[in-house]
């Protein structure tokens, strides 16, 4: 027992404690927000100074707006998280997406095509809100599973 009555593990359960909060919020992003279309919970996941560089998208409206589009593109989408790591103010996600692609995309139409592929989602939060954002997936892969040969590179706002 330490000076101030508490075990030296008491800590260390308020940590893992902190990090199965954090994870389950992502987890909400994208098996709520995202797969289900609930975007109310986007001001419970992310700050109002949240950024997403990739996206040049701020604030919880940001991810909203991202999502819509997202939706857009793959009305079916289910994300379904596989894998999280949480260490200090970072939490690391590996999502599988399943969806067709029934809206445009990067600037190419609709294919009808059904793609199954992975993203590697890492969030920073401050607290219990996410406040910046990068994520990763294999664009070629994806572009062979939706029959596209070629990529048009629109601006950063759309997904």
């Amino acid at each position: 027992m330490e000076g101030n009555g508490m075990t030296s593990a008491e800590p260390d359960t308020a940590r893992s404690d902190l990090y199965t909060v954090r994870k389950r919020s992502i987890a909400r992003l994208f098996e709520v927000m995202i797969t289900e279309g609930r975007l109310d919970v986007a001001d419970e996941i992310f700050a109002p100074g949240f950024s997403w560089p990739q996206f040049d998208l701020h604030g919880p409206e940001g991810v909203r707006t991202w999502v819509r589009a997202f939706r857009t593109t793959f009305p079916d989408v289910l994300d379904t998280v596989e894998e999280q790591v949480a260490e200090g103010d970072i939490v690391v996600t590996r999502v599988r997406v399943i969806g067709t692609q029934s809206g445009p995309f990067r600037g190419l139409p609709p294919s009808g095509r059904k793609a199954d592929f992975t993203a590697i989602g890492i969030d920073r939060f401050d607290g219990d809100l996410v406040v910046e954002r990068s994520a990763w997936f294999d664009m070629a892969e994806l572009m062979r599973q939706l029959g596209h040969h070629t990529l048009h590179l629109p601006s950063t706002a759309t997904p």
